[in-house]
C-alpha cells in the first residue's frame, strides 16, 4: 500500500487531517492513527507496524491487529492509500 499522492497531511491540535484534493475529502487522525499513517508513509505493512505499535504499547496483539486493519481498510475506502502498482 502506497499513499495517494494527492493527499495533503496537515496537523492540528493534536490531530493529523488529510485531505484529498482530487474531491476534497478529508480524513482526521488520533495520536495512534497518526503513529500508523507515519509507518505507512515509511514503508512498513500491516504486521510490522502492528509489531512497532506493541513495542510502544501495553495491548493485545488480536486487539491491536483488528485496529490497525480497520484503520487501514478506512483509508483505502477513502482513497487515501492505494494498492502498490
Amino acid at each position: 500500500m502506497i499513499i495517494n499522492k494527492k493527499i495533503i497531511t496537515r496537523e492540528i491540535q493534536g490531530e493529523t487531517v488529510l485531505l484529498n484534493q482530487e474531491n476534497g475529502d478529508y480524513f482526521s487522525l488520533n495520536g495512534i492513527g497518526t503513529e500508523v499513517y507515519n509507518c505507512i508513509c515509511e514503508g512498513m505493512e500491516t504486521e510490522e507496524i502492528v509489531n512497532f505499535l506493541l513495542n510502544k504499547y501495553d495491548v493485545e496483539h488480536d486487539i491491536l491487529k483488528n485496529d490497525v486493519v480497520s484503520l487501514i481498510n478506512k483509508m483505502q475506502e477513502k482513497n487515501i492509500l492505494l494498492d502498490k502498482q
